[in-house]
């Protein structure tokens, strides 16, 4: 795990920054309303294609159904959070395990916990590239985003469900062991990787009017639209039926505009439009390095 960092500031300031500003999550820019020194990554980083597209290549592989398969993908995962930095646990619970890591807080007393997850495993007859290959690894990319955060008012916790297809088990354990009173907010990332009309659209699913708010002035930053539905039907579900704020974030299911290859054997790496996956993760990033950084 990342080691704390000190913060000299009563409500965040870190050390400073080697220039002594600090920078837009967004744009990299200096943000006048940032302790000094609490800079944020730009959006826009080198290695983010490449992890995006690189984590869907391993994950695609192969389905993640069977146990074995799914055992697979949980030692990936812990692989790659432990390469940026972070110390995954595994979450067991009757048929499965979530992967879950916690980025800490750098302030103390800390904001509520924030949640952003995704889930990892597949249908039995797809390699489910985009479902979900493309929400793991959204998230695995705002883990990666937040190592590069150095502070950071509220913990984050990093969670790949398991077991979603066949009844959003991962997440509904998850959300049994885990008090809403603590928790700020859940975002969960489910299909992000179709855009078969280039419009840049993505769809909030069952946001709270709060979360709109945050969704959409981070649209806004990264240059993207979002709409809002009433959709259900995946782990962000889990969380809302106990009380939590929560919201899924996925491609145009609703507009019509998502990928024909859901459940088959055609949602393979070769069906990603990786620009748009690109879009997914910066506007993610950006709503969770929102709520977290000062």
């Amino acid at each position: 795990m990342k080691p704390l960092v000190a913060c000299a500031l009563a409500v965040a300031a870190c050390a400073p920054a080697e220039d002594g500003t600090a920078t837009d999550a967004g744009t990299g820019d200096a943000r006048a309303d940032a302790p000094p020194g609490c800079t944020r990554p730009a959006l826009e980083q080198p290695w983010l294609r490449p992890l995006l597209t690189g984590t869907i290549a391993q994950l695609a592989s192969t389905p993640r159904s069977t146990t074995t398969q799914r055992e697979a993908a949980r030692t990936y995962l812990s692989q790659q959070l432990q390469m940026i930095g972070w110390t995954p646990q595994l979450h067991a619970y009757p048929g499965g395990a979530n992967v879950v890591t916690t980025v800490p807080a750098t302030v103390m007393p800390p904001a509520n916990t924030i949640i952003v997850g995704a889930h990892f495993d597949s249908v039995a007859a797809s390699p489910g590239a985009n479902d979900n290959a493309s929400g793991t690894a959204v998230v695995l990319a705002v883990a990666r985003y937040l190592a590069e955060t150095p502070c950071r008012t509220a913990p984050v916790r990093v969670v790949f469900f398991d077991q979603e297809e066949v009844g959003l088990f991962g997440a509904r354990a998850y959300a049994a062991i885990v008090d809403p009173a603590t928790v700020r907010a859940v975002h969960t990332i489910d299909q992000v990787s179709w855009d078969g009309d280039s419009d840049g659209r993505f769809e909030l699913e069952l946001p709270t009017p709060e979360l709109e708010t945050e969704w959409r002035a981070a649209a806004a930053i990264v240059g993207v639209t979002v709409a809002t539905t009433s959709t259900s039907g995946t782990d962000h579900e889990a969380f809302r039926d106990r009380g939590f704020a929560a919201v899924g974030l996925t491609e145009e299911y609703v507009g019509g505009d998502t990928s024909p290859h859901r459940h088959l054997a055609g949602d393979t790496p070769a069906t990603v439009d990786n620009d748009y996956l690109t879009l997914a993760a910066k506007l993610t990033a950006q709503v969770v390095i929102e709520e977290a950084a000062p």
